[in-house]
């Protein structure tokens, strides 16, 4: 019922949305030239063959797969590999590490037109998804269209457990869509496993 909810109140918040963003551009918190990377609009095409598709929502997550893409590159060197983040200064940062032939583009807003347009353009094999931001639109429609998701460094701090734990339901709907739910700590999969996340459990950092 609350996803319903959400993805009614994401559909009819549209102009808001573009308010929003509007002024995250004047504010020098989006990048004008790929704005439409937002809107689930690619600005590259998707290279033939798999496609491996991993996310982290700014800076500190972005550094954090760039141990995982190198262990993905060598465990499957044929696969294409996808970045996505929220954050200029995450894409800035990628940009000067990032390995050849990964692609970066920017996360689409989480409402559902944009982001079909992006999963319909990039129909990901596998997405690994880092830490803790939990995009329910996004997350959803990921796992329905049969892309296994799997949670990697994943991290909720009690205040994070405190909230998620006044909506149970939503938050277990959300972390089943995951395959594997993989931990920071022991603490944070006990608190993963407690939201819903049967098999958690930590692997560390």
């Amino acid at each position: 019922m609350m996803l319903g909810l959400y993805r009614f109140l994401t559909t009819l918040g549209a102009p808001a949305i573009h308010v929003y963003l509007g002024r995250r551009i004047k504010a020098g918190k989006e990048d004008p030239h790929r704005f439409n990377e937002r809107l689930g609009r690619a600005a590259l095409a998707r290279p033939d063959g798999p496609l491996i598709w991993l996310h982290g929502a700014s800076v500190g997550e972005a550094m954090s797969l760039l141990t995982l893409i190198a262990r993905v590159k060598t465990a499957v060197p044929a696969a294409n590999i996808l970045v996505t983040t929220g954050t200029v200064t995450s894409a800035r940062m990628l940009a000067d590490r990032l390995p050849k032939g990964v692609v970066h583009q920017y996360v689409p807003v989480d409402r559902m037109a944009y982001v079909r347009r992006f999963l319909d353009h990039w129909r990901p094999d596998l997405t690994l998804w880092a830490e803790s931001e939990f995009w329910p639109n996004l997350i959803s429609e990921t796992a329905v269209r049969g892309n296994p998701l799997i949670l990697v460094n994943g991290r909720i701090s009690p205040r994070s457990f405190k909230g998620w734990s006044r909506a149970p339901k939503f938050i277990a709907g959300l972390l089943g869509g995951f395959a594997l739910c993989l931990g920071q700590t022991e603490g944070d999969a006990e608190r993963l496993r407690a939201l819903g996340a049967a098999g958690a459990r930590s692997v560390g950092n």
